[in-house]
């Protein structure tokens, strides 16, 4: 045999030994990353309840809504909750800004921010695993930080003295709402650790807020400061649903009392100042009860009006119809409802922060603190459907600030079924299975793909994902209503059906099945992105999500919110692409700086390489190439507009003037490489694979 037969038949077994490797690393690539695993929880997220009576969004998954929450709770966790006390180690806090006398110290955060943190860390167990960590450091820093009055309520500033600790006396709201998390952390942890939290949680209640905060004529006073016999009272801190839990744990009627005075309260309130529209002021005053003067405490002039306390009492309300079935609270809840759908054409982004007793609007802009209980009010009755979900589209996307963030958090936990009714026992098991998914289109785009679409189906716990099959053969599974199928063979027909699953494991039935049939040759690689799956920094409104910027209607736009920088939105290609085209077609809020960017993430992207910058950007349609790039996920980064509003695109494609997939480059370096050590006269042409002869090797 020659020299040269045997160095051609080892550069063979050696290129044999390169797609051997190559194939074990696809392989291996295609294994999902596990999920980190719960702490002991007994009630992990997502719990997802449906409460009976109560709607939820209707347009999007309970999978999706789940992923919504847990995605804002990162963003508000990374932004808001800390633990960097010099004088409190192991301490947490939720950073927020503080108004008020703060009395000689650097206020960093307070009692109501704990409670926030507190109830949002108890729900949030299961997703995240540190959860109990979190909340015994957030409890800790609210014992530390005792009341000066009643060292079983906590100080109302946290500061970094070890001076300011026992130094401020209470406010009403964050007591209430932290012995009201000591029972969901009893019920989601136990109280056998180190923390005995149901025995915290019963002398919070009784020795701290019933002993200081519950008036003799069955109100809540505004602090362990304020007077037992005192008539001003913060309708904010009436939180129903917590008073229950209260008198389940302790027994004592006082809650039911309580509860029972403060709905007489509102009614008469309604009755006297707000008729038509069920708001109530920031502070009330008085038997009969009225709204406060203009200025109360010196708090500030709209202590009379529908303000920044009382803005966060439609959810206090509503929440008590939901998980305790109080009819009282539907009649309030459907008046706001009513009320404020009308008010703003139905439209959740025409809210105002702030509103007369009369539904005047006093404000002029729309934060979450307000529009988020609005919408929460309205899951109270299935005539507010589009409500919820155009509300749900807005405010699951709104950062602004701690106090409207944190608010916003727990609002979304309440719609999506997460905030559960802190009683013992277990969730009567769901065994029935989603309906069958319909309308199941495949189409063929390429010689090597063929996508997936399919209505939504309904469940009534909610559907988690979807099972799709070729020619029945289960492929991965997907929370959404769509699939790209892609590695199939030129001229080819398959068959597809989806079935869904819900997260008790119930299955439906098959779909019906759809075919499509492989192109033959050369694929075209047209655009890219278009109706491929899209993220964005953030959406003006509903109906400008980032989808619309890859639907190919050029009358439909993406819209980031204005007045903020950065924004960015990227595309996911489904696999890595070789790209060197992208077109962009700007609305009138263009971006002036920015920038074009790739990553090769295989899944959610980190990792950014810039292929594209400019900062003279002046709107219009930009055609920008660049030099061959392996891509599969393509972000426009925009870090200057060139507007006062937002950036807005009617248009993102992308595109590449050659067709090949990395897989295929990847496979011809790799033979090259072979070659090149064999020193093997042999020239390959780097032509797609599937123009390759069908029996060669």
């Amino acid at each position: 045999m020659s020299r040269d037969k045997v160095s051609t038949a080892n550069a063979f077994k050696r290129l044999c030994q390169v797609l051997l490797i190559f194939s074990l690393i696809i392989a291996t690539m295609s294994i999902p990353p596990r999920k980190a695993s719960a702490a002991g929880e007994l009630k992990p997220f997502p719990q997802q309840v449906s409460y009976p009576g109560v709607i939820k969004p209707n347009h999007v998954t309970q999978s999706a809504m789940n992923s919504a929450v847990s995605t804002y709770y990162d963003y508000w966790k990374g932004k808001y909750l800390k633990n960097n006390l010099s004088s409190l180690p192991g301490g947490y806090y939720v950073a927020g800004n503080i108004t008020g006398d703060q009395e000689g110290y650097q206020a960093l955060g307070s009692s109501e921010g704990q409670g926030y943190g507190m109830v949002i860390t108890a729900l949030m167990a299961g997703y995240d695993p540190n959860a109990k960590q979190i909340y015994d450091g957030l409890f800790k820093t609210a014992r530390a930080f005792k009341s000066s009055a009643n060292p079983n309520l906590m100080g109302w500033i946290v500061a970094d003295a070890a001076g300011a600790q026992g130094h401020y006396d209470s406010a009403t709201d964050g007591d209430i709402d932290i012995a009201y998390s000591l029972i969901l952390a009893h019920y989601q942890w136990g109280s056998s650790g180190t923390i005995n939290y149901l025995a915290e949680a019963k002398n919070m209640i009784t020795n701290g807020i019933k002993a200081s905060n519950v008036t003799s004529n069955n109100r809540l006073n505004l602090g362990d400061w304020d007077a037992k016999s005192a008539l001003n009272t913060r309708p904010s801190d009436w939180m129903f649903s917590h008073m229950r839990a209260f008198y389940d744990v302790t027994g004592d009627q006082t809650w039911i009392n309580v509860i029972n005075n403060l709905y007489s309260v509102y009614n008469q309130f309604i009755s006297g100042y707000s008729s038509s529209t069920g708001l109530i002021s920031d502070f009330v005053v008085k038997n009969p009860p009225e709204p406060a003067p203009q200025n109360y405490l010196e708090e500030f002039p709209e202590t009379n009006m529908y303000y920044y306390n009382a803005s966060r009492v439609p959810l206090r309300v509503v929440m008590d119809y939901a998980l305790y079935g109080e009819t009282r609270a539907k009649t309030i809840s459907d008046k706001i409802a009513t009320w404020i759908k009308g008010k703003t054409s139905n439209k959740p982004a025409n809210v105002k922060d702030g509103y007369q007793l009369n539904g005047t609007a006093y404000g002029s802009y729309a934060p979450a603190v307000f529009v988020s209980p609005f919408i929460s009010a309205g899951v109270a009755s299935s005539s507010n459907q589009q409500w919820v979900n155009d509300g749900w589209d807005w405010m699951k996307n709104k950062k602004e600030d701690y106090f409207s963030d944190s608010y916003n958090l727990l609002n979304m936990l309440f719609i999506t079924g997460n905030w559960w009714k802190p009683v013992a026992g277990t969730p009567i098991p769901d065994t029935q299975a989603p309906t069958v998914p319909s309308n199941v289109t495949a189409t063929a785009v390429s010689s090597s793909q063929i996508n997936l679409t399919w209505s939504a189906s309904t469940d009534n716990v909610g559907v988690t994902g979807y099972n799709v099959f070729r020619n029945g053969t289960q492929l991965q599974n997907t929370t959404g209503t769509s699939f790209t199928d892609t590695g199939l063979t030129p001229s080819t027909t398959y068959s597809y059906t989806v079935k869904a699953f819900d997260a008790a494991g119930n299955v439906s039935a098959n779909s019906s099945s759809a075919s499509a049939t492989t192109l033959t040759g050369t694929p075209t690689t047209g655009n890219l992105a278009l109706g491929k799956p899209a993220v964005a920094s953030s959406v003006e409104a509903a109906g400008f999500e980032a989808a619309k910027a890859f639907d190919g209607n050029a009358t439909t736009r993406w819209a980031s919110v204005e007045g903020s920088d950065p924004q960015w939105i990227y595309v996911d290609l489904g696999s890595i692409q070789t790209i060197n085209n992208v077109k962009l077609i700007w609305e009138a809020a263009y971006g002036k700086k920015y920038k074009i960017q790739v990553s090769t993430d295989s899944s959610a992207p980190t990792n950014w390489v810039d292929v594209f910058s400019t900062t003279v950007g002046d709107g219009g349609t930009d055609t920008i190439s660049f030099a061959d790039k392996p891509a599969r996920y393509v972000r426009m980064y925009g870090t200057g507009r060139g507007t006062a509003y937002g950036y807005s695109l009617f248009t993102f494609e992308v595109s590449a003037s050659t067709a090949k997939s990395l897989n295929q480059l990847e496979i011809i370096n790799d033979i090259n490489e072979v070659v090149d050590a064999e020193n093997i006269q042999i020239e390959i042409v780097p032509e797609p694979v599937s123009e390759l002869p069908q029996n060669e090797s």
